[in-house]
């Protein structure tokens, strides 16, 4: 019995304990997860909707309409005057006649007179090869043409009587001629184991020595004529129409040293890939003291343009990055006006691009930006000091302990200074 009667209470405590019982608690606690979650994500969701709106950005208009008064900025009247077109581009020197020389005969160096690295006069012997049989061969195509001479003359005297026809005169002719040309063959072959310079130059290149054999063919030396001397430079498509041949032009060599030289060529196809033109510039080496390919600073005179000394000071960038300054129009208006840099020299930057007369902000042009209301004080004026509660301006220096950015000269569109 006491096992009959254990079977419903352990049914019993089965109920209490078991999975079964658990199940609502388990649902409750996912319901409220999933609760939550969707909340997070609806609060995100909501975050990224109002950033979607831009914040409203002060106009340069808005800005002169609530500033009490325009900033302070220095400016100066500049006028453009004739300027020097000078280009500077880089080139590189280049002989302008140079000769590989080649043997025209086979045979072995018995000689090398000439020294690697000398200057030689056209003619000057290099390399002497052995001669071999030359000599006999000379005789050998000597006494043919004895041979041929006597039998040529007495052809002529016998077709003369009649004894022998035109024909056979005519082959004996030819006989003759053929043995001559092999004995200016012959002649031919031994001068050429006299290799010579072809041209007054430098000797680069001096290859096979006393006991080497050469070929036909063969590369045995290379002479350099450096004088004069070629300068080899290109410039752009906008600067080719500024020069001409027989122009001057100055050349800077990298020593620091400087001479005069000629332009020689100015070539009318453009380089495919660069757009830019060859220019040659000749200049006298006698001393051949200038060594082919070498870098050089070539000036030449493109005559004048109108250009606008300015203080590099002045020089800025507006927002797309070209390079510029910043102008006064209509007496309080700045502008900004792109510029193209000539010459960057100790007293001032020489630009072009701006009207023949401007009024240039030189202090203060990095703290306004374009259409906006400024009060220009000219050079010379005495600076005004502002009252309490006036603005002031960015000609006067802010102290070293505070920041240099003054309140209005920040820029709205970005958050930073201008």
């Amino acid at each position: 019995m006491n096992q009959i009667e254990s079977g419903p209470r352990q049914q019993g405590r089965s109920d209490d304990t078991g999975k079964k019982p658990a199940k609502p608690r388990m649902k409750k606690s996912f319901v409220l997860a999933l609760l939550l979650a969707i909340a997070a994500v609806l609060w995100i969701a909501s975050g990224m909707i109002e950033g979607d709106g831009a914040p409203e950005q002060e106009t340069v208009a808005e800005r002169n309409a609530h500033e009490p008064e325009a900033i302070k900025v220095r400016v100066q009247d500049f006028t453009a005057v004739d300027h020097p077109r000078m280009l500077v581009v880089t080139g590189r020197t280049n002989a302008i006649k140079d000769a590989e020389i080649k043997a025209e005969t086979a045979g072995q160096v018995i000689a090398r007179p000439a020294r690697k690295g000398s200057v030689v006069e056209k003619g000057t012997v290099l390399l002497e090869l052995a001669m071999d049989d030359r000599l006999a061969r000379l005789k050998q195509a000597e006494a043919r043409v004895g041979v041929a001479r006597i039998s040529y003359e007495a052809s002529k005297d016998l077709q003369r009587k009649q004894f022998e026809s035109q024909i056979k005169l005519a082959q004996s002719n030819a006989d003759l001629a053929e043995a001559e040309a092999e004995l200016a063959a012959a002649k031919l072959d031994i001068e050429r184991t006299k290799i010579r310079a072809p041209i007054d130059g430098f000797i680069d290149e001096l290859l096979p020595g006393p006991g080497d054999r050469v070929e036909v063919g063969e590369q045995v030396a290379v002479v350099v004529d450096l004088d004069p001397m070629r300068v080899i430079a290109y410039v752009t498509e906008r600067e080719v129409e500024y020069l001409k041949v027989d122009d001057l032009a100055t050349i800077r060599l990298p020593s620091g040293r400087e001479i005069g030289g000629t332009v020689h060529y100015i070539s009318r196809v453009a380089n495919d890939v660069t757009r830019a033109f060859r220019v040659d510039v000749w200049v006298d080496n006698p001393e051949n003291n200038i060594p082919a390919g070498m870098t050089a600073e070539v000036r030449f005179d493109g005559g004048t343009r109108m250009a606008h000394k300015i203080p590099t000071s002045s020089l800025t960038l507006d927002d797309q990055g070209r390079l510029g300054v910043r102008t006064v129009t209509g007496g309080d208006t700045v502008k900004f006006e792109p510029v193209r840099l000539l010459d960057d020299t100790p007293e001032g930057a020489w630009v072009t691009g701006l009207p023949d007369s401007v009024t240039l902000i030189t202090v203060g042009q990095e703290f306004v930006v374009d259409g906006q209301k400024v009060t220009p004080v000219r050079q010379g004026d005495k600076p005004a000091t502002p009252e309490p509660g006036e603005k002031a301006g960015p000609i006067e220096p802010a102290p070293a302990t505070e920041p240099m950015t003054p309140k209005s000269a920040v820029n709205p569109e970005t958050g930073g200074a201008n």
